[in-house]
């Protein structure tokens, strides 16, 4: 198994995807609750069962934060995949939330369920904080719900 991950394995091109979602950001009872939209960009190569990622966030909160990562697709039954993730990325507009740091890191696990062909429902959780670089370290957790669209 260690040698079959370890071994070189050549990219492999796939439709380009746009993922649009939408939800809440901040939960549990002592979170700044707002919304959040989130918009990324899944270029259309995979190295084994990996794909870059790169996207945009916005909460109504004020707060935007631009970041670009990876997500490990993991297919499971009838296409469904199971896809945790990690990105580092920059807080370029400041909301009511103090992240102490600018510069923040995105974990995400991400639910996808195809619907038609080219078309996928998604559902993701991820927890945003700067990674204990600064203090205050307070994070954050979005809850959004979306599609993912294939554009070829």
């Amino acid at each position: 198994m260690t040698g079959l991950l370890l071994s070189p394995w050549p990219a492999r091109a796939e439709p380009v995807r746009f993922a649009f979602q939408g939800g809440q950001w901040g939960l549990g009872p002592n979170a700044e609750h707002a919304l959040a939209v989130d918009l990324e960009l899944r270029p259309g190569v995979r190295w084994w069962w990996v794909r870059p990622t790169a996207g945009f966030l916005q909460s109504t909160d004020g707060t935007q934060f631009v970041f670009g990562g990876v997500l490990l697709e993991i297919p499971l039954v009838w296409g469904v995949t199971l896809s945790p993730g990690f990105a580092p990325g920059i807080r370029t507009v400041d909301g009511k939330q103090n992240f102490g740091s600018h510069l923040l890191f995105r974990s995400s696990v991400e639910l996808g369920l195809p619907l038609f062909p080219g078309f996928r429902g998604v559902v993701s959780f991820a927890h945003i904080s700067n990674g204990k670089l600064s203090t205050p370290n307070p994070g954050i957790e979005t809850l959004l719900f979306g599609v993912e669209l294939d554009l070829e």
